[in-house]
C-alpha cells in the first residue's frame, strides 16, 4: 500500500504543504505552491481566485459535476507539541505536522484520485481547494457562485472516512457585561462588572438547547474572556467572546431570538454558516452506499464549507476529529491510501448512477 507511487506522492506533497506555514488568512505561500503542483498534474485547468485553487477535469464524455472541495489553512499550532509543527516528521506510518490531519490529506488524496480518475472520466471533476475555511471571508463562502455549478460535493474533513450528511451551523458573538468603575479597596462605590458577568452566564446557561438532532442539542460556549485595566480598579465592562453551534431544530434564527429574550447585551459578530442537510435519497449518497456499502453515518461535530454548498452535499475525509487542532497532528500513510481508492470509488459510482434514468440504481 505505502509502496504505491501514487501513495508515495501524494506523502511527499503532504509533507511539501505542511513545510509551508498556512494560517487562515495567511495562504499566499501555500497557494503558490499548490498552484505549481496543480498545473504541473492538470495542465492549463488550474484557476486561481484570491488564495483559492480550482481544478476543472472534463470527462470524455458529458455527464453530471461533482466538486470536491477541501482547504489549504491552518489554526495556529496549539500549545504542547513536541515535534517541529512544519517538520512532516515521519515516524512509523505517521506522517506529523500542523494541517496533517486537518485537511491536508483530504487534499492530497483528493488529487490523486482525480489523477487517476481523468483518463476515462464521464462528466466532470472540479477540485476547490479554499483558502479561509478556519478563519475569514475570503475562502469558498466568496468564491462559490463563481465556480462551475456543480451537481454535488463532498467536503473533506477528518471523518475516518465515514459520511456525514449533515452539519450544524455556527455563529460567533460578545457578550457585554456591565458594571461602574472604582477603586478596588472601596468597591462599594462602584459595581463589578465579575459579578454582573455570572449573572449573565447564569442567564445564558438557562436557555434550553436540547433537540433531537443527532447531535442531541445546540450549544452556546464561553471562550475567551477580556476585562479589567489594572489590578486596583473595579472593572466596568468584560467582554466575553461565545462560539455558537446550531441544528435544524435550533438554528441560527431560533439561537438569535432566544438571545433577544434574555436582555442579555449580546451581539452576533459572525452568522453564516447554517445548519445543513442533504437529502438521504440523492444521487450522490447512493453512490457512497453503492461504492462503500460498509461506511458508516458520521456525526459531524464541527462545521464545514459545506455550509455554503448549493448542491447535496456530504463531509467525508481521511483523518479523526479528535486530532484536529491539537498538538501533535497526526495522519497515517494508509489513511491516505484507502481515501484515495474510497474517492475513486465514490466518484465512478456517482458517474454512474447519473448515467441511468431516475429511480434506477
Amino acid at each position: 500500500m505505502a509502496s504505491d507511487p501514487i501513495v508515495q506522492e501524494s506523502v511527499a506533497l503532504l509533507r511539501a504543504l505542511i513545510a509551508i506555514p498556512s494560517l487562515s488568512s495567511k495562504e499566499a505561500e501555500v497557494a503558490d505552491y499548490l498552484e505549481v503542483q496543480l498545473q504541473l498534474l492538470f495542465p492549463g485547468l488550474v484557476r486561481r481566485l484570491g488564495h483559492n485553487l480550482i481544478v476543472e477535469i472534463q470527462g470524455a464524455t458529458a455527464g453530471y459535476t461533482l466538486l470536491l472541495c477541501s482547504h489549504i489553512d491552518t489554526v495556529v499550532p496549539a500549545p504542547g507539541w513536541t515535534r517541529d509543527p512544519f517538520g512532516g516528521q515521519i515516524e512509523g506510518n505517521r506522517i506529523y505536522g500542523l494541517g496533517a490531519n486537518d485537511a491536508g490529506a483530504s487534499v492530497v488524496s483528493m488529487i490523486a484520485a482525480a489523477r487517476q480518475l481523468a483518463p476515462t472520466l464521464s462528466g466532470q471533476i472540479v477540485l476547490c481547494f479554499a483558502a479561509e475555511e478556519e478563519i475569514g471571508n475570503q475562502g469558498f463562502c466568496k468564491i462559490e457562485n463563481e465556480l462551475p455549478r456543480y451537481d454535488a460535493a463532498i467536503f473533506g474533513e477528518p471523518t475516518g472516512m465515514g459520511v456525514a450528511s449533515a452539519m450544524r451551523g455556527s455563529m460567533r458573538g460578545v457578550m457585554r457585561s456591565h458594571g461602574v468603575a472604582c477603586h478596588s479597596s472601596r468597591p462599594w462605590e462602584g459595581k463589578n462588572a465579575c459579578d454582573q458577568l455570572v449573572k449573565d452566564l447564569a442567564t445564558l446557561r438557562s436557555i434550553d438547547l436540547k433537540d433531537q438532532s443527532a447531535w442531541g442539542c445546540a450549544t452556546i460556549e464561553p471562550t475567551i474572556i477580556r476585562g479589567g485595566e489594572i489590578i486596583n480598579q473595579i472593572p466596568s465592562l468584560i467582554e466575553t467572546s461565545l462560539d455558537m453551534r446550531t441544528t435544524p431544530e435550533k438554528d441560527n434564527n431560533w439561537i438569535e431570538a432566544q438571545l433577544r429574550k434574555t436582555g442579555l447585551d449580546i451581539e452576533i459578530t459572525i452568522n453564516k454558516r447554517r445548519p445543513t442537510t442533504s437529502d438521504p435519497h440523492s444521487l450522490l449518497l447512493q453512490a457512497i452506499k453503492r461504492g462503500c456499502p460498509s461506511r458508516t453515518d458520521y456525526v459531524f461535530n464541527g462545521t464545514c464549507d459545506m455550509a455554503f454548498s448549493t448542491a447535496p452535499s456530504v463531509v467525508m475525509g481521511p483523518g479523526a476529529s479528535d486530532r484536529s487542532h491539537a498538538a501533535d497532528e497526526f495522519i497515517t500513510v494508509e489513511e491516505i491510501a484507502s481515501a484515495i481508492d474510497t474517492y475513486k470509488d465514490v466518484v465512478e459510482n456517482y458517474m454512474s448512477i447519473c448515467k441511468q434514468p431516475v429511480g434506477q440504481s
